[in-house]
């Protein structure tokens, strides 16, 4: 840790600017202590790490902070350097006696209070969701923002986010984005948007930009930034579609099993289902499975000029989540909306690519059947033609003009 009280209760920031022989006077007079534990920390003022506070051997602090890793106190002490130079008051390791809790980096801009979080490693859901909600109880925003390290790229807009990292999204000017940052090239990476195709591979754009670079608005509000996501979307559904039929135990797969009980196959399912949705964050199944269990459970039932209630479709998805069949995610630091966004901005969409009509907030008329193709050479094609018609509309839908 970066901050010890002294004796008399007086707080010492490493993050500071010290010279070495002025700690080294004030260690050979003091004594320090864990502003969490109270107990006795030594003064590290080594040549080859940061200098730092420890406890003693034998300690048992519960905050664990000796287990601070040299790239973790290093990020913080960058990040907080970072904000004193853009004239923002920021403090290093403040422990709040009310939360019972002490982010990272505190700070209050536009009167609005704000807590940084520099997060390396993988903390239990619960702790993680109990720190965020503490925040917010007390009107504090949190802002977690990942070490680079816990970023897994694939390739271009592909990375591999696993739950953990998810909880780190937040919706700002109504746009998705996961901040990083790495101090050993002193860059923040901003995760710009995010459409999920699989559990944990999502399509996003990575924005890179130096330390320097960045303001204090840009980590609180980053601008959203459109991207082409369609190419991407199609080729990583097609290779989802592909694992899924070559995986060992497909035969057992109980997805595959309900298609073939209703007499379809997973490359001949109708371009309307899979389709890339906005808050589908929100919803940890991949949205070729759910999208195909709604029409499992609903569209195929219905014909032309029939009616369909809202009302119908969230039962059906209910249902699912109840049999285990879709599974949620858990979004404390995103917490104004919930995966209820996702479906009904679905239902929207089928309405833009003409399969729906909405007549009001509660029904929707079908303007034509879902046609399922007799071989998979037909149903490229029509997928082939389906997003050249409608690119725009799913485009517009992901990246609403605002």
């Amino acid at each position: 840790m970066l901050v010890a009280n002294t004796s008399d209760g007086k707080r010492l920031s490493l993050g500071e600017k010290w010279g070495k022989s002025d700690l080294i006077g004030i260690r050979s007079k003091e004594k320090f202590h864990c502003p969490e534990c109270s107990q006795e920390v030594v003064m590290k003022l080594g040549s080859k790490k940061i200098w730092h506070f420890a406890h003693l051997a034998g300690g048992s602090c519960q905050y664990e902070y000796d287990r601070e890793s040299e790239y973790h106190l290093s990020g913080k002490l960058q990040l907080f350097n970072w904000l004193k130079k853009q004239g923002i008051d920021a403090e290093l390791e403040h422990f709040d006696q009310q939360m019972k809790q002490k982010p990272d980096i505190a700070f209050e801009f536009q009167n609005q209070k704000y807590a940084v979080e520099f997060q390396c490693s993988v903390i239990p859901e619960e702790i993680f969701e109990k720190r965020t909600q503490t925040y917010l109880h007390y009107g504090v925003i949190p802002i977690w923002v990942a070490a680079e390290t816990l970023i897994k790229r694939k390739k271009n807009n592909v990375v591999s986010i696993n739950n953990f990292l998810y909880l780190f999204i937040r919706q700002t000017r109504h746009s998705w984005n996961i901040p990083a940052f790495c101090p050993i090239s002193g860059q923040f990476i901003n995760l710009n948007g995010a459409i999920p195709i699989t559990s944990k591979k999502t399509i996003t754009n990575l924005i890179v930009n130096s330390l320097n670079q960045c303001s204090v608005e840009e980590l609180l509000s980053p601008t959203e930034k459109p991207f082409p996501i369609l190419k991407t979307w199609q080729a990583e559904n097609q290779k989802l579609k592909s694992r899924y039929l070559t995986s060992p135990g497909a035969w057992q797969n109980q997805f595959l099993k309900e298609l073939y009980r209703t007499n379809l196959t997973l490359l001949t399912l109708p371009s309307e289902i899979g389709l890339p949705v906005r808050s589908s964050p929100y919803i940890e199944t991949p949205s070729l499975i759910w999208q195909t269990f709604l029409y499992l459970d609903v569209f195929r039932h219905y014909k032309k000029g029939e009616i369909i209630f809202y009302a119908k479709i969230r039962e059906a998805f209910d249902r699912r989540v109840s049999r285990k069949e879709i599974k949620l995610r858990t979004l404390p630091v995103a917490r104004q909306r919930d995966h209820w966004y996702a479906l009904a901005e679905y239902v929207l969409l089928l309405t833009k690519v003409s399969y729906l009509e909405r007549i009001n907030s509660g029904k929707v008329r079908v303007l034509r059947e879902i046609i399922i193709q007799s071989s998979i050479d037909e149903q490229i094609n029509a997928e082939a033609n389906f997003f050249t018609k409608y690119r725009n509309e799913i485009t517009q839908s992901i990246f609403p003009i605002t």
